[in-house]
This record gives structure tokens, C-alpha cells and sequence, in this order.
């Protein structure tokens, strides 16, 4: 389907947005990040479908029957545990980038279990208690979610990149069946090897590289003993992030600067059933 769009017939990357009928015939398509050229690909898609029949619409076999085929990550969606929406985006620093990269941001989510969930407060909560994450989710949360991705595509920390990865919970509070949580912690990652920082332009040529993220986390939460859930989550990494990976747009900007993330708990909506861009790191599948 991707072949019939804007970069068929050419190598290399067929990313974009593709408008197609379920049969997989392509409607439109087109590479870009501009709502208002996207709208109108929407509104040429639209007219495309008008003109199809029912036959060249839809696949001869209904898709119901395939539906147990599909492996898609997002079956494996914790809904009994802890789900955080991840944002990242650089903090105001001294060099100034006046284009659209001053303002960039970028979303993930992070699952938890629900035992994963449980271990990250005292198994009896009291005033005054303190919970140390186990090492496994703290490295998790060092090698897939504080990672430099506010500007694009990057990559996970490999297991050996992690030089600290720690954080606590302290009750603070038990109102009935609520407890009150403060969190902190630390993380230092650092990586160094051979690969390209500047999109396509150096991929056959990489050079000697450095990257890493080194942070101080602070948070409060809330868990729910009788329900068994967080009922509040807020924690923000807060730090100085270096280097660059061959997508995610420093090429210019390899020198430490700072960067921020900010955890907070998601609503049970579907429209934020959306696996983590590392998840094949977790080692749940």
C-alpha cells in the first residue's frame, strides 16, 4: 500500500500519513507535519472513497475472522496497573534555537503491571515508610523513557549504559484506604560507540559518538489499597541530557543542555491504549 504514495518506486523510508480503504487501496498520502496540508490530503482521501465501489472498498473475507491473528502490543495494555503518559521537551537554557525546535515536544506512555505497580510502595503502609523501587523498573524507566526524544526518533539505553538507576517512595500520608506518596530518586545513563547523529546525510560515514541523560526525579502519588490502583501519579526528571542519535535531530546540538520529562497518569480511554515506543525492552513478550 505505502509503494502506490509519495515515496514509491524510490528507496529508502516510506514514513508518512496514509489515507487507505480497508482493501488496501491507497486514498492519499503525503509526508509532512503541517495540520493544514494534512486536512486537505484528508479531504482529497475523501473524495477518492466516494468514488470507489462497495467491491474495490472492502477485502473479499470479513477481518472479524483474523482478528486473533494479529499479535498488535497494545493486547498486552496493563489495564489493571499503572499507565503514565511520558512527555518530553528541552528547558529554557542560555543558546537560543529561534525555529520550530525551541518549542518541540514529544509523548510516550510507560506500563506497569499491577504487582510492578504494588512493589513501588511498602508492603504495609505507614506514615514515615519507605519503599525502594525494584532495581529492574528503575532501569527500565533509565533505558526506555528518559531518552532524548523531544525533537524525533531515538533509541533505548542498552542494560550497560545505565551507571544509576534509583528511586524511593515515602508514605507521607493514609487517609482510609488512600496513601499519600512522595518519590525521588536518580538515573545516569551514558553510552558510547560508533553511529550516526545527522539523519541519512552521515549514516555511511558515523563517527565516534557520546550520548546520555543524567536526572534528579521528584513526584507524589496516591494508591488506592482497596481498589488496588494509583489513583494520582505526578514525577518529573529533571536534568542535563548530551549527544545525539542518527533521528533524533542534534546534529548541531550535541553539547549538554537541559531536559525535562514528565510522568502523569493517563485516563482509562482507548485513545491512550498505546504501547510504549520500547516496549520489546520490557522482556514482557
Amino acid at each position: 500500500m505505502a509503494e502506490q504514495g509519495h515515496y514509491g518506486g524510490r528507496p529508502g523510508t516510506r514514513q508518512g500519513t496514509y489515507a487507505a480503504a480497508p482493501s488496501g487501496v491507497l486514498l492519499a498520502s503525503m509526508n509532512s507535519n503541517d495540520p493544514a496540508q494534512i486536512a486537505a490530503m484528508l479531504q482529497r482521501a475523501l473524495a477518492k472513497w466516494a468514488t470507489l465501489t462497495p467491491e474495490q472498498r472492502l477485502l473479499p473475507d470479513k477481518p472479524e475472522r483474523h482478528t486473533a491473528e494479529v499479535q498488535r502490543p497494545e493486547r498486552l495494555y496493563p489495564a489493571d496497573g499503572l499507565v503514565l503518559r511520558v512527555n518530553t521537551r528541552d528547558l529554557p537554557r542560555e543558546k537560543v534555537i529561534a525555529d520550530w525546535r525551541s518549542k518541540a515536544w514529544n509523548q510516550d506512555f510507560a506500563w506497569f503491571k499491577k504487582d510492578e505497580a504494588r512493589q513501588l510502595l511498602p508492603e504495609q503502609p505507614s506514615v514515615g515508610a519507605k519503599q525502594e523501587a525494584p532495581a529492574l523498573l528503575a532501569q527500565r524507566i533509565a533505558r526506555c523513557h528518559l531518552v532524548d526524544n523531544v525533537r524525533g526518533q531515538t533509541s533505548a539505553f542498552q542494560p550497560q549504559d545505565v551507571e544509576k538507576a534509583q528511586f524511593a517512595t515515602e508514605v507521607l500520608a493514609v487517609t482510609g484506604d488512600v496513601v499519600s506518596l512522595r518519590i525521588e530518586g536518580e538515573t545516569r545513563t551514558a553510552a558510547e560507540g560508533v553511529w550516526p547523529v545527522n539523519d541519512r546525510w552521515d549514516a555511511s560515514q558515523p563517527q565516534p559518538q557520546k550520548r546520555g541523560f543524567e536526572t534528579r526525579l521528584l513526584g507524589t502519588a496516591k494508591y488506592d489499597l482497596k481498589r488496588e490502583r494509583f489513583i494520582a501519579f505526578e514525577m518529573v526528571a529533571l536534568g542535563t541530557r548530551w549527544g545525539g542519535t542518527q533521528y533524533n535531530r542534534r546534529a548541531d546540538d550535541l553539547e549538554p543542555g537541559p531536559l525535562g520529562v514528565a510522568f502523569t497518569l493517563v485516563g482509562d480511554t482507548p485513545a491512550e491504549h498505546v504501547a510504549p515506543a520500547y516496549l520489546r525492552a520490557y522482556g514482557w513478550e
